[in-house]
């Protein structure tokens, strides 16, 4: 075996840091504990609800550095729904100008990131995974910070409109700040995103966390 030679990367890895499913037990407790103190900590918010499906996004040492869910649209109805005037297909096929089947959208919530530069990796990593299970389109409520973070990376999603806390009904106070932020319902195209990250090389260099931290020097030196 030529030691030399780099590790084969596994689908939902990128700098070093990889995507593990947190389904039940002890992991998905410590995913969830995670979600609910990044979100007391920024927004003094109480989250309650989980997606059915957590990942972790965690380093060799298993330390835990990010998270988040997601469910299909062809299994659950979806949470960021009752935002919309229509099902979640409809939404997409208006603002896209083609028809869009409920099964291949996933949405993505509960993201928690140690910090900005995190969450761009966890959406490299969930990018990649996404595309692996066949999805076509990812659709998430997301404030200025979270677009900030997909536009880092070259990716634009659609916004399909306002997250209007007057649809939550009940639960609103559980999320303190978080509508103060102006959330938005957004969609993007996985495939097209995926190749975009690809093209940067994200994927298949084997030192993918130098280029986070270069594009984060850049981004220091613009401002």
């Amino acid at each position: 075996m030529d030691r030399s030679a780099p590790r084969a990367r596994s689908r939902g890895e990128t700098a070093g840091l990889k995507l593990v499913p947190a389904l039940h037990g002890e992991r998905r407790a410590s995913v969830e504990a995670f979600i609910r103190r990044r979100f007391a900590e920024r927004y003094q918010a109480k989250v309650r609800h989980f997606m059915p499906r957590l990942l972790g996004l965690e380093s060799g040492d298993a330390s835990l550095h990010g998270a988040v869910g997601y469910r299909s649209a062809g299994e659950f109805p979806l949470f960021l729904e009752r935002y919309l005037d229509v099902p979640i297909e409809q939404a997409i096929g208006q603002r896209f100008d083609r028809p869009v089947a409920r099964d291949e959208i996933v949405e993505v919530g509960n993201l928690a990131a140690a910090g900005v530069g995190t969450a761009r990796r966890l959406i490299v990593a969930l990018t990649d995974l996404l595309a692996a299970e066949g999805f076509r389109w990812v659709a998430f409520t997301g404030t200025a910070t979270l677009l900030n973070s997909f536009l880092r990376l070259g990716l634009s999603p659609c916004v399909l409109g306002l997250a209007d806390p007057a649809r939550v009904g009940d639960e609103l106070p559980d999320w303190g700040t978080y509508y103060d932020d102006g959330p938005q319902v957004m969609a993007g195209e996985i495939l097209g995103g995926h190749q975009r990250l690809s093209k940067l090389g994200v994927y298949g260099h084997p030192d993918g966390l130098a280029w986070f931290d270069s594009m984060e020097a850049c981004h220091v030196a613009r401002h």
